[in-house]
């Protein structure tokens, strides 16, 4: 999981922010020891990091400080995400983060809820390693989330309801916990619950934040009609080069709106300067949600249209494989090939790989 570890590190020079940070002024006021502070003011303990910083900050009892907006680094497009969908509400606001580990994205969204409109809110958090979920409802009594607007789920993400092994931190890194690499697949066996039950209740979803560890794509994919009807906009970050690709053709199929893809393991050239990249992240819109009423019809077409340009694609994709193993299978079953084969089985046996036969053979080949 993504965490936002307290940074020391500076904004580019001369770089401006999203407009959307110029609506939440960053946050001033006294902090207490033991705790870090971000623009919106959401508190964090700094034991939650010890172990993940090099240097940790030395910060003296009840200091005084002007928070400033984040660095332009990898989690600058997830602070977009959250802010938009709190700036674009509607009577209320509803968010679900997969894979939570401390909360700390729903914890923003609740403190620029609480600064922007005020508007009530449902949130919905899904962290199955242990240690997480204690620091989790911590960081929520700190930064006084009322608890009647979230309801925290000790699960893991997968795509059906049950049960499922899970590494805990203890058993992948070192100290307390491990801040990263909670995944499907340890000893621990911890409930599962699937997308589409977490939406099931829920009537529209503003945001989804997810990050899970390899399992994005099929647990999106199992929900991708529920997806599709009742969320707004999903953030995921990625892990594996053929998760991304998996994800885009989803998401295309469905007729949503790239506004972000920055793939893991890159640097990017970025409107707020180049950008290292890790973790990728996506961030997709659903046009059904960002157009007025009157234009139903426009976005039923442009969904259907993005649709069948991915399907195209992809029975384009699925024809030229078919072509290549159809190729394949011939050439290794054709007379032709069954003789190069017999003659090459032929020559290992007379001179051997690596054998002064074998070189003997190789220099007159290549002089013939």
């Amino acid at each position: 999981m993504s965490e936002q570890v307290p940074s020391t590190g500076a904004t580019s020079a001369g770089t401006a922010h999203h407009p959307v940070f110029h609506k939440f002024p960053p946050w001033e006021g006294i902090v207490p020891e033991g705790f870090a502070v971000n623009f919106l003011g959401v508190k964090q303990r700094l034991h939650y990091w010890k172990p993940n910083l090099d240097n940790p900050p030395q910060y003296p009892a009840n200091r005084r400080v002007k928070a400033e907006y984040p660095p332009f680094d990898a989690q600058y497009f997830e602070w977009i995400a959250v802010l938009e969908s709190v700036i674009n509400a509607k009577n209320h606001f509803t968010m679900i983060e997969l894979g939570a580990g401390l909360g700390l994205w729903t914890a923003d969204a609740w403190a620029a809820l609480k600064q922007f409109s005020g508007l009530p809110c449902s949130l919905v958090t899904v962290e199955a390693e242990p240690t997480h979920f204690k620091f989790m409802s911590q960081l929520f009594a700190d930064n006084l989330i009322d608890p009647q607007s979230v309801c925290m789920i000790e699960a893991a993400v997968t795509k059906a309801d049950g049960k499922v092994g899970f590494y805990f931190g203890t058993e992948q890194g070192s100290g307390e916990w491990d801040q990263y690499d909670q995944s499907i697949g340890g000893s621990h066996i911890v409930q599962a619950v699937s997308l589409r039950t977490l939406l099931k209740p829920l009537a529209t979803v503003d945001l989804i934040h997810v990050d899970i560890q390899g399992l994005e794509y099929e647990v999106l994919e199992a929900a991708a009609n529920e997806l599709d009807e009742k969320v707004k906009r999903v953030y995921v970050e990625t892990h594996k080069a053929h998760i991304e690709r998996s994800l885009r053709s989803l998401f295309r199929r469905l007729g949503w709106d790239s506004v972000h893809d920055c793939p893991g393991w890159s640097t990017v050239q970025t409107e707020f300067g180049k950008i290292a990249f890790v973790g990728g992240g996506q961030t997709w819109l659903n046009p059904t949600f960002s157009n007025s009423p009157e234009n139903e019809k426009a976005v039923l077409r442009q969904k259907l249209e993005s649709s069948r340009h991915e399907g195209a694609r992809l029975l384009a994709e699925l024809q030229t494989r078919e072509a290549e193993m159809n190729q394949a299978a011939l050439m290794s079953t054709s007379l032709g090939w069954r003789l190069i084969e017999r003659g090459r089985r032929l020559r290992d046996w007379i001179a051997p790989s690596g054998s002064r036969r074998r070189r003997m053979y190789e220099f007159v080949r290549r002089r013939i």
